[in-house]
């Protein structure tokens, strides 16, 4: 997993820069929807009310590595890494998804808040869209999705 700052973003080789040129063009006025940047790269916009934690899932994705950043809001993102935790569904392949128990040790968190970006692995399971103090509870969020084969 990676967090940093949506400004040093182009010195990441995981994202290409086809990536890099969609941000560049976003704006708080973008429309939600789900937007083709190349054949191995997609990325969906969507606004949303955030989750009380009890009710965000761990998830993670086998084909495609997420790099997600906040376009409008604050949330945070529980994270584990997928050793140990034990799934609660199996995997569909058609969505790239599986489901995770709440595991009984402690989890990470981290916080998006439109100035910086999360990057998840596969190997990076995540439970986003959870409420944070901020007043605010709406967010609008940019999802990219990036295939695996693009960063090996």
């Amino acid at each position: 997993m990676i967090v940093d700052n949506l400004d040093i973003l182009y010195e990441y080789n995981v994202v290409p820069p086809e990536v890099l040129e969609f941000i560049d063009k976003l704006t708080v006025n973008a429309m939600d929807g789900e937007y083709y940047i190349t054949d191995t790269i997609t990325a969906k916009i969507e606004s949303y009310t955030r989750k009380d934690q009890f009710e965000a899932t761990l998830e993670s994705h086998r084909k495609f590595v997420d790099l997600q950043f906040l376009i409008d809001g604050v949330e945070r993102i529980d994270y584990a890494n997928i050793d140990g935790l034990v799934p609660y569904t199996k995997y569909d392949p058609d969505k790239d998804i599986i489901f995770y128990k709440k595991p009984k040790t402690e989890i990470g968190s981290v916080y998006l808040n439109g100035r910086n970006f999360a990057i998840f692995f596969p190997q990076d399971a995540h439970a986003p869209q959870i409420t944070t103090l901020a007043l605010q509870n709406n967010v609008k969020k940019c999802v990219i999705k990036i295939a695996v084969e693009f960063n090996q």
